[in-house]
């Protein structure tokens, strides 16, 4: 009330406020059915409205009332009012004690029991959360327990129930806890993941080197590849790749159509050392830096930026190398160019009968460094220091440029949507999806472009795009994203 009083009566809020807190004062409250002035003064407190009621509706026989009777009658409202309102709020605790009831549970604790204590935290008063375990020393009552602390500046402490959770220790057999102990600590010293067999004899998951997918290997058995078609439709394909030899090299090319820039609106050079990796992780560090070298993508560099490398775990189990541009990013000019949203992306395809996804080749290694930024993305590893000619993984601006030169090559192109580096193609007739097909392919061809034809899908009725399954009017979640919720054990009931 006092809220919607003061903004709407903006500046001359003050001079009401007596008027709104005797509003207030005589509204009668549900838990007592009383108000507060009834309960305060045992009548109700004449207001401005009754008075001019009063005023009003007066007669001209004028009662006089003694000082005597009417202390006599005013007592006896005050405590008939007292006694209605403790009548009132014994119902209204009632009310709210059954209710709370229905989900209590009932708990109890022995002197000797391990229990988690809600308590402040060291050092912050105005924080807490639930430590321990600690021991129950005594039992006061049934929601109140003395426990020991002797860690903290105070040794003992009662607590309340409600301040309470059961401590239970996990069950575990010397010879798991011992696996365990020795996984942990080989993971930690070797750097690897580590697991442990049947027998509980240790393995080792060597990091992978970053996946070469081998374009030239599947062009060989291509049919192979295509075995989900019907065989009119798999010609129909295998045609149309063949034709194309240049889109599926096994090295990424460099497009010609723009090239990455990085503006630092004229920072200092940043400088930073190589990070620290065991051996097995720089082993394969070196081999990504000979596979950059030996392909034209880096070269060894005497700039005066510097940014260090590590290794980001994919999917599939092998390693992507990556470079920490974070520093370098702070001081980056942003590129505001939009990229689509996902769901138009998806909404777009509609019922359409064909649907054919296809994946570039390292996508960011396609768009080629001017020389500013060439200098700036110099990365450093343990054993060398070299810098991108292309545009590398990290960069701040990197999916507006990849975005943007898509949407270049693309443009004008019916029925396709791209992603970034994933585009999909829809029609609702094979002859038209085959045109289609071609089109995007003498687009790439043009823009020398490589696509990853290990991850290219051809014809479905339906594929996984951007986490989803869409095709032919549906959008349904990727099995594997919800097969943690699907397969979760029902819950056991108790017998009793």
């Amino acid at each position: 009330m006092l809220r919607k009083y003061c903004l709407e009566t903006s500046k001359d809020w003050d001079e009401g406020i007596p008027l709104v807190l005797f509003a207030v004062r005589e509204s009668v409250q549900e838990s007592l059915g009383f108000s507060p002035a009834e309960m305060v003064f045992g009548h109700t407190v004449r207001g401005p409205l009754k008075v001019l009621k009063d005023k009003m509706l007066e007669s001209d026989t004028e009662t006089k009332t003694t000082v005597i009777d009417y202390v006599s009658r005013f007592r006896q409202k005050l405590h008939s009012a007292c006694n209605l309102a403790r009548d009132f709020l014994k119902v209204v605790q009632s009310g709210m004690k059954t209710r709370h009831d229905r989900k209590a549970i009932v708990r109890s604790f022995q002197p000797g029991d391990k229990v988690l204590v809600f308590l402040p935290n060291p050092g912050s008063a105005l924080t807490a959360r639930f430590t321990g375990p600690y021991k129950i020393i005594r039992k006061l009552s049934d929601t109140d327990y003395i426990i020991d602390t002797p860690e903290r500046r105070r040794k003992t402490r009662v607590c309340h129930i409600n301040m309470l959770k059961a401590y239970y220790d996990r069950e575990i057999d010397d010879a798991t806890q011992e696996v365990t102990n020795n996984l942990v600590l080989i993971s930690e010293v070797v750097g690897c993941d580590m697991k442990a067999d049947e027998d509980g004899l240790l393995l080792r998951n060597t990091p992978q080197q970053c996946g070469r997918l081998d374009n030239s290997a599947i062009l060989a058995n291509l049919p192979s590849h295509l075995c989900n078609l019907p065989a009119e439709k798999m010609h129909d394909v295998v045609k149309l790749v063949t034709s194309f030899p240049s889109l599926f090299s096994d090295v990424p090319s460099q497009t010609n159509v723009m090239r990455h820039d990085i503006d630092v609106q004229n920072a200092k050079p940043i400088k930073q050392h190589a990070y620290r990796v065991n051996a097995v992780k720089r082993a394969v560090m070196k081999k990504e830096t000979d596979y950059l070298v030996e392909n034209g993508l880096a070269r060894y560099s005497c700039s005066s930026w510097s940014s260090p490398c590590l290794l980001v775990n994919k999917p599939d189990g092998s390693v992507r190398f990556c470079t920490d541009y974070r520093r370098v990013n702070a001081v980056t000019v942003p590129d505001s160019y939009p990229l689509p949203r996902m769901e138009d992306c998806v909404d777009s395809i509609g019922s359409a009968k064909f649907v054919s996804k296809l994946d570039l080749l390292k996508g960011y290694w396609q768009v080629p460094l001017t020389q500013r930024a060439s200098d700036i993305s110099a990365f450093v590893t343990p054993d060398c220091f070299m810098q991108y000619n292309v545009m590398a993984f990290g960069m701040r601006n990197a999916p507006a440029t990849f975005q943007r030169l898509i949407q270049t090559v693309l443009a004008g192109v019916p029925h396709c949507n791209a992603y970034l580096d994933d585009l999909l193609l829809f029609s609702d007739d094979w002859k038209e999806h085959l045109s289609l097909l071609r089109t995007v392919f003498e687009r790439l061809e043009c823009a020398s472009l490589t696509l990853n034809l290990a991850k290219c899908v051809f014809g479905q009725a339906t594929v996984t795009y951007l986490g989803r399954q869409v095709g032919q009017g549906q959008v349904k979640p990727v099995e594997a994203k919800v097969a943690a919720i699907t397969e979760f054990p029902h819950p056991l009931l108790d017998a009793s």
